[in-house]
């Protein structure tokens, strides 16, 4: 790479977002899609200046670059041999306008984030891509990816309405500043000159323009949208829709204006089942015109891959050629929507042999199980995918009247070409389908065999359908190839003209789109090599990659796989190297909470993997037995440890900063070793194990209660019995022993705390209640028991026997990684709100990072996990609750707010139903 660039953009950055090393440009090397390019460099930018400065250095010295949001592309848009651009978290804003009737949003802020913000003004944003929980705005608009509800008529082209984009000579615009227009029609008078004089060209060609007509009826990414130029007259604006759909090919989008949409009132969901496709494919025009949402058309290999999920709906699985039909209806009241149902009802009647598998139901629940099913087929083929191979998803769009028959096709390709497990599915309101295979690419015959099922899926689409080959997912490098086949010469011409125009030296991420060798899209193929059974089954999704703590400060589960099956291509040199850098990158600094499980598609905990590795390095296991059998002795060494720390921070502080972790949290008290608080008898009893982290950490202030004392006292007020286990100070639930790498001594604790449990509880007569959540998390599958994590407890068994007097203070809220994993956070989110009328719950974090102590031994990975939370304090804010103590001393540091276990906080403002008067006790706000 020419070293006077790289000059420049060491004098533009700092050493922190540029990276050079081969480790990292590894785990960057690959997207969603099956394609894998190792850039030179990465680098990560924080502002629209520095991206100006780096297009302006990347157009004088000719180097390539490519922008990358999430990484879920589909379609191979975001990777690069050159240099890939990240963002950092930096371009996260949302402003919410015209209460909500549009929003202005950055192109790092994720799709559903987005959305959580227009929901109280019960609006969203028209693009509803799958991935919309993890893919970014960024990459919706230069991708016009759309979505199940989305259709045409929402996507970013169409309900764009200001935008601010850069351009490859450092030249950026914003649409809603007229000053800024006015100076781009100054300074680029020529190049929108020209715009506008082939805009005139399209319109001039009859029979291009008629081809554009015909194929943005349906849904279609292929190529620049050259309805653009058709649709308006203004090279300005022209330019700002040739940009949507563009693929980081013609310039960087930096903010986007949408016009939203309305989220339905009232909503219902069905799934029905058609003898064929043409039966259930002769409905889908007339559900269009009654006004439905979305119509998920599933084919029957679809229906057999997910028959657990359908079980419950349909006995036996359907048959082969059977066709279900998932239908949501929206309406602004209940009276239209039950019209609305009675309509479709009225428009089945006449179709011989429909069946409802689940009639119309309005209830959340059952709609969000069927719409699991859906929803469940891409994961269903990936997870028995056979090693090495990949899952490669394609979405074609039909005409409507010929989409029964087009099916038909698909499936008689995928038993030509040896395609037995491929499957059918899509969102038929477009004639969008999407259909899903397994492909390897270890030898030359699969390859080939996977060029030659191409060449006939593009061959049927265009030529005997006359579809379109991209529909939602981008042309990107495996359809760059099929430009001619589907837009023919004159189509393909302008593409290049406007590539050409907008972009003249071809630095914007090259052969993405415009790409003249007809084998980019059986070239620099992904391998997936084997590296342990726990994650071989990793598409490289990303879906993952939000719900994890180190993805700012190291890798993200994604690139920890990703990485490891990189370098097995690697030279023996450079695989020593990889894994000298994986022990920091991608072992110690994995928080191995397992959270992002809860998000892969396919169910992979990249924290069990990690905690394997760390058990096959683990050396100290002399130590580890101790402490497992002197649980008690080991928790009063480390409290006499947390009293002295404490003492030499106020006597020495600068003698403990030198052997503390720089960013190391002040340390807390140890907690009280003595119960104070009397449980009252009662008929009805609880089991409450005080967790280790409970017995072990204290907190600040002499009037404050101990966590122990208050849960007793709110037990004593619903009129509870607590029974504490005499032995509960040699147990422990094994989460330490776990976490560290030593999985037979957690083992053992975690035996040993299950039969004290089972006999502290009558054999299973008594609940048992845990006070931290990911002790909870460890016991959660007792047989014979029923266990509880404290909040949860507190929410269904202790609140409904109390008055509350809610405070009306600010409250913020963390929901922890094991409370996600057990309910999904419900409990704690439902008794936060009892307990405040202003909850706050900040955004962009998932995890904190603090992962048992690693905020101590490691306070970077905890750190930069909760950079997002100091700004989002709001003000007169005092207090924030969640319900595990190590959590809590991390969240205090970083957001300035003294962090509690939200029991606390209840006790202060609840009385029993049975008093007169509130209770409140000295020291705890209320």
């Amino acid at each position: 790479m020419n070293p006077a660039f790289l000059q420049g953009v060491a004098a533009l950055l700092p050493s922190s977002r540029r990276f050079t090393d081969l480790t990292r440009r590894l785990a960057f090397s690959t997207d969603a899609s099956f394609y894998h390019k190792v850039p030179k460099l990465v680098v990560e930018i924080a502002s629209a200046d520095e991206m100006r400065e780096l297009l302006q250095l990347a157009q004088h010295y000719q180097v390539s670059l490519t922008f990358r949001a999430a990484g879920t592309s589909l379609s191979g848009q975001a990777i690069s041999d050159s240099v890939l651009v990240l963002l950092t978290r930096d371009w996260q804003g949302i402003t919410i306008l015209e209460q909500g009737a549009r929003v202005r949003l950055q192109p790092g802020v994720i799709g559903a984030e987005a959305n959580r913000k227009l929901a109280p003004f019960e609006r969203k944003i028209g693009p509803d891509p799958a991935s919309i929980n993890t893919c970014k705005i960024g990459g919706i608009a230069a991708n016009n990816a759309s979505g199940m509800c989305c259709g045409v008529r929402h996507n970013s082209y169409h309900t764009l309405q200001e935008l601010t984009f850069i351009l490859a000579d450092g030249t950026l615009v914003d649409t809603s500043d007229a000053d800024s227009v006015a100076a781009f029609r100054q300074s680029h008078a020529q190049l929108l000159g020209e715009l506008k004089q082939l805009g005139e060209q399209v319109r001039g060609d009859a029979d291009l323009k008629a081809k554009i007509a015909h194929q943005y009826r349906l849904k279609n990414t292929m190529g620049y949208g050259l309805n653009a130029l058709l649709d308006y007259q203004d090279p300005v604006a022209m330019l700002s829709h040739l940009l949507i759909g563009s693929e980081g090919t013609l310039g960087f989008i930096a903010d986007i204006t949408y016009q939203t949409v309305a989220v339905p009132k009232a909503s219902a969901t069905g799934l029905y089942l058609f003898a064929d496709s043409h039966a259930a494919c002769a409905v889908i025009s007339k559900l269009k015109a009654i006004g439905v949402e979305a119509v998920e058309f599933m084919d029957g290999r679809s229906l057999a891959s997910v028959r657990d999920l359908l079980q419950a709906y349909a006995p036996t699985t359907p048959d082969a050629d059977a066709v279900a039909l998932l239908i949501e209806l929206g309406r602004d009241t209940v009276g239209q929507l039950e019209q609305g149902i009675a309509e479709i009802e009225q428009c089945f009647a006449g179709v011989d042999g429909v069946q409802p598998l689940s009639a119309f139901s309005s209830d959340p629940a059952t709609a969000a199980a069927l719409w699991q099913i859906r929803k469940g087929l891409f994961p269903a083929v990936g997870a028995v995918r056979a090693s090495g191979t990949t899952v490669i998803i394609e979405d074609v769009a039909f005409p409507l009247d010929q989409l029964p028959d087009a099916v038909t096709a698909l499936q008689q390709l995928f038993v030509e070409h040896g395609y037995h497990e491929a499957i059918i599915f899509g969102h038929a309101l477009d004639g969008n389908v999407h259909f899903v295979f397994t492909q390897g690419f270890e030898t030359v015959a699969e390859t080939t065999r996977y060029a030659s099922f191409m060449a006939a899926v593009a061959t049927l689409v265009t030529e005997r359908f006359a579809g379109t080959l991209k529909a939602e997912h981008g042309t990107g490098r495996n359809m760059a190839p099929y430009l001619y086949a589907q837009w023919g010469g004159a189509g393909l011409a302008v593409m290049q003209k406007l590539k050409q125009l907008i972009d003249p030296v071809g630095i914007l991420n090259p052969g993405v789109i415009i790409n003249a060798n007809p084998n980019a899209h059986i070239e620099d193929l992904k391998l997936l090599p084997a590296v342990d059974p726990t994650v071989d089954a990793c598409i490289e999704c990303g879906f993952c990659e939000p719900q994890c703590p180190s993805l700012d400060y190291t890798l993200s589960p994604r690139q920890r796989i990703a990485l490891m099956r990189r370098a097995q291509q690697q030279s023996p040199a450079d695989q020593r190297q990889i894994q000298q850098d994986f022990q920091h990158l991608g072992i110690d600094s994995c928080a191995a909470t397992g959270l992002c499980a809860t998000a892969c598609p396919v169910g992979i905990n990249t924290g069990t993997w990690v905690q394997q590795l760390r058990a096959q390095q683990a050396t100290h296991r002399g130590m580890a037995n101790w402490t497992a059998k002197h649980l008690a002795s080991s928790l009063q060494i480390a409290r006499f440890g947390l009293g002295a720390a404490r003492t030499v921070g106020k006597v020495a502080p600068k003698l403990l900063n030198k052997v503390a972790p720089a960013g190391m949290p002040e340390l807390p008290p140890a907690a009280s070793r003595q119960m104070t608080e009397q449980p009252q008898p009662a008929a009805e009893k609880v089991v409450y194990f005080v967790t280790c982290p409970n017995r072990l950490f204290g907190y600040a202030g002499t009037k404050q209660p101990s966590l122990p004392d208050t849960v007793v006292r709110l037990c004593n007020k619903a009129g509870i019995e607590v029974l504490v286990p005499d032995a509960a100070a040699q147990s422990c639930c094994g989460q330490p022993w776990q976490s560290k790498g030593y999985p037979q001594q957690a083992a053992e604790r975690r035996a040993q705390l299950r039969e004290l449990l089972w006999q502290a509880s009558e054999q299973g007569r008594w609940p048992i209640v845990l006070d931290a959540s990911p002790c909870a998390l460890q016991i959660d599958d007792c047989e014979g028991i029923e266990t509880f994590e404290l909040s949860t407890f507190l929410y269904q068994h202790v609140v409904p026997r109390l008055v509350l007097e809610p405070s009306k203070e600010p409250l913020l809220l963390h929901v922890t990684c094991s409370s996600r994993r057990l309910d999904n956070g419900l409990a704690l989110r439902k008794l936060a709100q009892l307990c405040s009328t202003s909850v706050i719950e900040p955004d962009g974090i998932k995890c904190c990072g603090f992962a048992g102590d690693k905020g101590f031994t490691l306070p970077e990975l905890n750190s930069s996990a909760l950079a997002p939370l100091a700004a989002q304090v709001p003000e007169g804010c005092s207090q924030g609750v969640s319900n595990s103590r190590t959590c809590e001393i991390g969240l205090s540091q970083h957001s300035g707010v003294a962090y509690a276990h939200i029991a606390f906080l209840l006790d202060a403002i609840s009385h029993s139903k049975t008093s007169t008067s509130n209770v409140n006790h000295e020291g705890v706000s209320a």
